[in-house]
């Protein structure tokens, strides 16, 4: 869906067109002119000389090869762009995928939260039988009932965090006006990561290094437009004369060639090399952040699944057994509401932190699934 509807990617496609369109411009010759004038036309009365007319054309002829310089020029920029237009792509799906791991923990969140909210209430329910048997004091009531309106607070808070999310999962969609409802996917997922080896291999095909290398020819090309442009341009004339008095014709030829001896686009060339200069230390600053994101991506990644690995195979199932253990007894009248209520806590903050790390796996996973080759990306 963002890829139909983001306006970063239809900006993005507009100036490659634009691009284009210079590419295009930067490759046309030059327009013919057209000479008409009249010459020794008189102003006062006086013997009528033998007036002139004159018409004719000029046409400008660029020299060394700059119309062609130039194009290619134009052309490598749009490459750049172009490259660019496959950033946008990866940026964008990363942004997708880290907004949607986000409403989907927020998701989670507020059902968990229910789930907490229901025991409480649950919890409360004892309580309140236990204090008609006299088994317990009022203040353990209150004290019951004050966690349950904790939990509700939270439950709402909660509430309206998902509801951010999806909002929030909407604009990365790119229309901030479609209303997402929920969202779904499989929690259990397994994650099969590729060795960081085989995902290193593929960072000389990441579009932000593409481009970065693409500005590199094209800087290339601008010091050779630069160095064309040196060369000044001929101008060609060819005139028609007629003389009114002596009816006569002539023909006229002209040329003329500017002199460089003050311009001679030194400027220009002095900026095109710096500029290339900057493009080649933008190559291996891309090259450095890329392999740096990777890196902290991928240790992220397998610390996070290392962690789910054990919440799913330790914590939850203990503090699964502990929580019904602890409101069995005290349901029994076996133990205190001081024993149950930290229990009961601590329940609820291990599935809060389980579904973190889920989040952490999935915005992990979106950093480092953005390196995988086309044939490895699932």
């Amino acid at each position: 869906m963002a890829e139909r509807r983001h306006p970063q990617l239809a900006e993005t496609r507009a100036l490659i067109e634009a691009a284009s369109g210079r590419a295009q411009q930067a490759g046309t010759f030059p327009n013919p002119e057209a000479i008409l004038g009249a010459q020794q036309i008189p102003v006062q009365s006086y013997p009528v000389p033998d007036r002139q007319y004159v018409a004719g054309f000029g046409q400008t002829i660029p020299l060394g090869n700059r119309l062609a310089k130039a194009r290619e020029a134009e052309l490598l920029e749009r490459e750049v762009r172009l490259r660019g237009l496959e950033s946008v792509h990866r940026q964008l799906r990363k942004r997708v995928h880290g907004s949607f791991a986000t409403a989907l923990y927020q998701e989670s969140a507020f059902q968990a939260q229910g789930r907490i909210t229901a025991g409480l209430a649950s919890m409360v329910a004892v309580t309140k039988a236990r204090l008609e048997a006299g088994d317990v004091i009022p203040q353990d009531l209150a004290r019951s009932e004050m966690e349950l309106a904790r939990a509700e607070v939270e439950l709402r808070r909660s509430e309206s965090l998902r509801k951010q999310g999806l909002i929030a999962l909407a604009a990365a969609v790119g229309d901030p006006d479609l209303e997402v409802r929920s969202v779904e996917v499989n929690l259990e997922v397994a994650f099969e990561v590729p060795t960081l080896d085989a995902l290193a291999a593929n960072l000389s095909t990441q579009p932000e290094l593409q481009a970065a290398e693409a500005g590199v020819r094209a800087s290339g090309a601008r010091i050779a437009l630069a160095k064309a442009e040196r060369i000044p341009d001929v101008k060609v004339e060819a005139l028609y004369h007629r003389l009114e008095v002596s009816e006569q014709n002539t023909f006229d030829l002209g040329m003329s060639i500017p002199l460089p001896l003050f311009n001679r686009n030194q400027g220009k060339l002095r900026e095109a090399r710096s500029e290339a200069l900057a493009a080649e230390a933008r190559v291996r600053n891309t090259a450095n952040e890329l392999s740096l994101n990777l890196r902290e991506s991928y240790v992220a990644l397998t610390n996070a699944l290392e962690n789910l690995k054990t919440f799913r195979n330790q914590i939850l199932p203990r503090a699964e057994i502990v929580l019904k253990s602890a409101e069995l007894r005290y349901a029994s009248g076996d133990s205190a509401l001081t024993d149950v209520l930290p229990v009961r806590r601590d329940w609820a903050a291990v599935h809060l932190s389980y579904l973190e790390t889920l989040r952490e796996v999935m915005l992990s996973w979106a950093e480092v699934s953005s390196f995988l080759g086309q044939t490895m990306r699932r």
